[in-house]
């Protein structure tokens, strides 16, 4: 074929060509930065001997990896933040396999303002596997950032350096700073992954495995099939308070507390 009849890019689709490669360099750019965070985070933990610097390091740097890597398979779909370096859940696609479902944005601003209205700079706060709540949580500034940590299984999250504990609920009672978190969590917000009888009941030994036996709270998200297994577990109430995914759910969700909440009172619905 002659040079002359070679294709060419129509001026649109030059144009949406370049903005997608400008947007992937972004996001590569601003996770290159968050693993410089990463990076600074385990500096200083290793000087204070606070953990195992070298497991703890890969388990943030596969995070990052993985983040950026799914971001740029979101075809140019950019977070439009104007801080480069605030984690947003716009970083991360649902995995279904791993029974993602991220809630709307009313949902996490609930979870999290819940969480501040009940702790304070002395409080040592878990979000198990409850990324979403987490992420919302930090970007509202939490009282104390250094006890402010996330459980969970998927390892994106690791950008968020020592605050991020891989967890696997099949193994409850494993996982970095068991002995040193044990009995010492204030507030948990929870919500087992998926909706089984064994996730449910190995999530909530966690659960009784962390919180501080002396007013520790417990805030959970799961069905409403499982609110008589959470309150033989736990002693924790169904709450009027319905959190909302943002592509919906087939199953009836619902929020449990071990407390009486101002904003998300108990239920009458099985008094």
């Amino acid at each position: 074929m002659d040079s002359d009849d070679e294709l060419q890019l129509s001026t649109s689709t030059l144009s949406v060509l370049q903005e997608f490669l400008k947007e992937q360099q972004a996001s590569q750019e601003k996770f290159a930065r968050l693993q410089a965070k990463a990076e600074d985070q385990f500096e200083e933990n290793r000087i204070n001997g606070d953990y195992d610097e070298e497991a703890e390091r890969e388990e943030a740097i596969r995070g990052a990896e993985e983040a950026e890597r799914r971001a740029n398979a979101q075809d140019g779909k950019g977070d439009n933040d104007d801080d480069d370096d605030e984690i947003t859940m716009d970083l991360f696609t649902e995995d279904w396999q791993l029974s993602q479902f991220w809630y709307d944005e009313e949902t996490s601003v609930a979870l999290a303002q819940e969480i501040l209205d009940n702790t304070d700079k002395n409080s040592v706060i878990a979000c198990i596997s409850a990324p979403t709540a987490y992420v919302k949580l930090m970007s509202l500034k939490p009282h104390n950032k250094a006890n402010t940590y996330l459980f969970e299984y998927d390892t994106r999250f690791g950008v968020y350096g020592k605050q991020f504990i891989h967890y696997d609920y099949s193994n409850p009672t494993q996982f970095r700073l068991a002995d040193k978190l044990k009995g010492k969590v204030d507030y948990i917000v929870v919500d087992p992954p998926f909706l089984s009888d064994e996730c449910c009941d190995k999530t909530l030994s966690t659960v009784r495995n962390l919180l501080n036996p002396n007013g520790g709270k417990v805030l959970m998200c799961t069905g409403f099939v499982m609110r008589s297994r959470v309150l033989d577990n736990i002693g924790a109430k169904m709450t009027t308070f319905h959190p909302k995914h943002k592509g919906g759910l087939s199953n009836e969700f619902r929020s449990y507390t071990n407390y009486e909440s101002k904003h998300m009172p108990w239920s009458t619905e099985d008094a």
